[in-house]
């Protein structure tokens, strides 16, 4: 098995969180309002930029109406 990095792991649930976001037509400034973080942050995390708090998995997670699981 394969090691994964903190930085690959950050860059594929930002990648997933995309394309979640754009499965329901949401924009990256409705998505933010609907999980009550900052747009900045949620571009960032998109990007695979920053490590994300679970809390700030969870708040997008209910955003989108879906388990936290399916970020993975």
């Amino acid at each position: 098995m394969s090691e994964i990095s903190p930085e690959m792991l950050q860059a594929a649930i930002g990648k997933k969180i995309a394309e979640l976001r754009n499965q329901h037509n949401y924009s990256l400034r409705e998505l933010a309002l609907l999980a009550d973080i900052e747009h900045h942050q949620l571009v960032n995390i998109e990007k695979g930029r920053v490590d994300m708090r679970m809390s700030t998995l969870l708040k997008i997670a209910n955003a989108l109406k879906i388990e936290l699981k399916d970020l993975f």
